[in-house]
């Protein structure tokens, strides 16, 4: 087999992983999510992989940061949960008045809505 010919096997069997990985994120509706991140991030979360993944071995960025997603998720509905209704309006929250009340004491807006940001 001449050089060429071993350089168009692997060209052929590289498409083709790469077309089975297409399909296999296409099959689980996954798409790719761009992120900038500093030098400084970057090694945060580098070391946070590594870490966090314990003696399983460390966490890919993808799973890490899609495991920090379920658990805010989750996070936040057990908070959502807890809100009822705003003490103004009576409307329920977190949407309530949208804020036109905001600033009145007993408007959800003006204060407890803070507790739901990161």
């Amino acid at each position: 087999m001449t050089e060429q010919e071993k350089q168009n096997q692997k060209r052929t069997k590289a498409a083709e992983r790469k077309r089975k990985s297409r399909e296999k994120l296409k099959q689980f509706d996954i798409k790719v999510v761009e992120v900038k991140l500093s030098a400084t991030e970057r090694t945060d979360l580098a070391e946070l992989c590594k870490v966090r993944g314990g003696i399983r071995g460390e966490y890919t960025a993808d799973e890490y940061v899609a495991l920090l997603i379920h658990r805010d998720k989750e996070r936040l509905n057990a908070q959502l949960a807890e809100l009822g209704c705003c003490g103004k309006c009576g409307d329920k929250l977190p949407g309530g008045c949208k804020g036109l009340f905001k600033g009145d004491s007993a408007c959800y807006h003006t204060n407890q809505a803070l507790k739901l940001m990161l």
